[in-house]
């Protein structure tokens, strides 16, 4: 009976979990992978995975646990995520999903320093992009497989991918996606001894990477600008350059391009300061080992041979033996319990809809008063012919979510639409935006953003049905398909393409 009570207990403690917002969590965990805070971004990221139902949430949660894995140095998990999201793709059938997590595994080889299983995945990866018309994709992809050729040593065709990837986000106009592209092409440039050539590209890529924030691409940036120093024989530049990518890459603890800017500085420093540079060796020397040992390779042919199968089944099998009795009389109380918990599940999430089914619906009239042709001004017009109007504070009010949906649309083409953003067009601090929108409207800042975004969605699927989910993603603000279609799902209840249909 002490087995019967665990078993119920512990069976109740699922069914009430399962009432979490898997989607929350999953876009905290997201949110702590970019801030690099790659622990905590694990904990949760495997919390949301615990309770998902759904083979698309089950996607994007091993996606991020694989890359998480990838940043903290332990890549044969992030292998065994990579091909665990990869297998629900396939099974799907969407191009773009497989696509995208055929990407994954190859960023995950090439990590590893494996160019050669690089190649296959990002090969295939491109056909399917090819399939699902997703030109977002295609750009990145082309930008993958130049990485993949430059460490293959083909450096014409790694050049021939990074220029096309550049023109690319050219066409796009993504000007951060461009300074990467240029930081891809002046490594074949580099080593195809174009050196004026990959200067200049550098020289581009450097200030776009440091303007757009991106602290990762711009270490690798500094330590290709500072291997050009080097061959150059230009070591005090050098220096400086492998200086700055060390800093950045020390401070988000990724060990492999540590170990690149160890290895520059002690080639550029062993003539003037014999004993740093010695420094240096020894820990590039110590990151080496680490990153590339027996345990490693141990692990990847474990997963290349469906890892862990039969070591699982014969260990569920042993439970189920131990268990039979207990869960047999259990089986009744177990069954209402589950049933209870799965209703009860169900209603939050029709409740949670039906809510957000109000805010997108407060959207669109508020969307019509500004086709209309009303104001959006920052203070209501007064006349002294309007006993009857509205009270002022109502129509402040008013005024101020058409002037917040309208900064929304207008950010949504450039990717200027987040809290900090919309605060900023409005000319009011962040936190006094925070507290006026939820006095307002009772909702957080990113609720109210994410309505505007799937009311501008169902607008586009409606009046243009022949345009590709893809570029309707793009245009209110998603750069991934698959994040697009979870939110629109969540809001309206099915997938953008039966909405469309």
């Amino acid at each position: 009976m002490k087995r019967l009570g665990y078993i119920v207990m512990m069976l109740m403690s699922v069914s009430m979990t399962a009432l979490a917002d898997i989607g929350t969590i999953y876009d905290k965990a997201d949110s702590l992978y970019n801030q690099q805070q790659y622990d905590e971004a694990q904990k949760l990221a495997l919390e949301a995975l615990s309770l998902c139902k759904d083979s698309t949430d089950v996607a994007d949660c091993t996606s991020l646990l694989a890359l998480i894995h990838v940043r903290k140095g332990e890549f044969g998990e992030a292998v065994r995520y990579a091909k665990r999201c990869n297998a629900i793709d396939v099974a799907s059938g969407d191009p773009d999903a497989i696509s995208s997590s055929l990407n994954t595994l190859a960023g995950i080889y090439m990590s590893m320093r494996q160019p050669g299983e690089a190649e296959k995945y990002i090969l295939k990866a491109i056909g399917y992009a090819q399939k699902a018309d997703n030109p977002q994709r295609l750009a990145v992809l082309h930008g993958m497989a130049s990485e993949v050729y430059h460490h293959l040593k083909q450096e014409e065709q790694a050049l021939d991918y990074a220029t096309k990837a550049y023109e690319m986000e050219k066409q796009l106009g993504r000007s951060d996606k461009m300074a990467i592209r240029q930081a891809e092409r002046a490594a074949a440039l580099i080593d195809l001894k174009r050196f004026d050539e990959a200067r200049q590209a550098l020289e581009e890529a450097i200030p776009g990477l440091r303007e757009s924030g991106n602290l990762h691409s711009l270490g690798i940036a500094c330590n290709q600008m500072g291997s050009m120093m080097h061959k150059q024989e230009n070591d005090s530049a050098a220096v400086r350059y492998f200086s700055e990518a060390l800093a950045i890459f020390t401070l988000q603890h990724d060990l492999f391009n540590e170990a690149t800017s160890r290895k520059g500085l002690y080639q550029a420093l062993r003539d003037t300061d014999p004993a740093l540079a010695m420094q240096h060796n020894d820990r590039y020397n110590e990151l080496r080992d680490s990153l590339y040992d027996e345990k490693t390779g141990e692990l990847l042919s474990k997963y290349a041979a469906e890892y862990g199968v039969g070591e699982l089944q014969a260990e569920n099998d042993e439970m189920q033996k131990a268990h039979q009795r207990s869960l047999m009389v259990g089986a009744g109380i177990v069954v209402v319990l589950l049933i209870a918990g799965f209703v009860l599940y169900q209603w939050m999430r029709r409740r949670e809809q039906k809510h957000t089914e109000q805010l997108i619906r407060q959207i669109q009239e508020l969307s019509a008063a500004l086709e209309a042709g009303e104001g959006v001004q920052t203070a209501p017009v007064e006349t002294e012919e309007a006993p009857e109007a509205e009270p002022e504070e109502e129509t402040e009010d008013h005024l101020f979510l058409m002037r917040v949906v309208k900064a929304v649309n207008d950010g949504l083409p450039t990717g200027r639409y987040g809290v900090d953003d919309i605060a900023s067009e409005l000319n009011m601090g962040t936190q006094t935006f925070r507290r006026r929108l939820m006095k307002v409207t009772g909702d957080s800042p990113k609720a109210f953003i994410s309505a505007i975004q799937m009311e501008r969605a169902a607008k586009l699927l409606t009046m243009s049905p022949d345009m590709p989910v893809s570029q309707v993603a793009m245009r209110c603000g998603y750069e991934e398909t698959t994040s697009f279609t979870r939110a629109f799902r969540k809001a309206y209840g099915v997938p953008p393409s039966q909405y469309k249909g």
